[in-house]
């Protein structure tokens, strides 16, 4: 049996850079209106992906305090996308 020719490739994802991640991460979960949909002392689970996301950590912190500043009561739920 013959095998075809294998190459090496190597993928390099460039995609847009944000200076400020938890302004990003503030304003974005600001325009979902959440104030009106929850009410201070609500618990709320946090999940995310990590698989090729930069910067999880610091996305996964803003997040936290953003769902603070809004009075609820967050804790992180692991979980895997794949």
């Amino acid at each position: 049996m013959a095998f075809p020719k294998m190459f090496r490739v190597k993928q390099e994802l460039e995609g847009p850079m944000l200076a400020d991640i938890p302004g990003a991460v503030r304003d974005t979960i600001r325009s979902l209106g959440l104030q009106e949909k929850v009410k201070p002392g609500q618990t709320v689970a946090i999940t995310s992906g990590s698989r090729g996301v930069a910067n999880i950590a610091k996305i996964t912190r803003a997040v936290v305090d953003e769902t603070k500043a809004l009075g609820l009561k967050p804790f992180i739920v692991p979980a895997m996308g794949s």
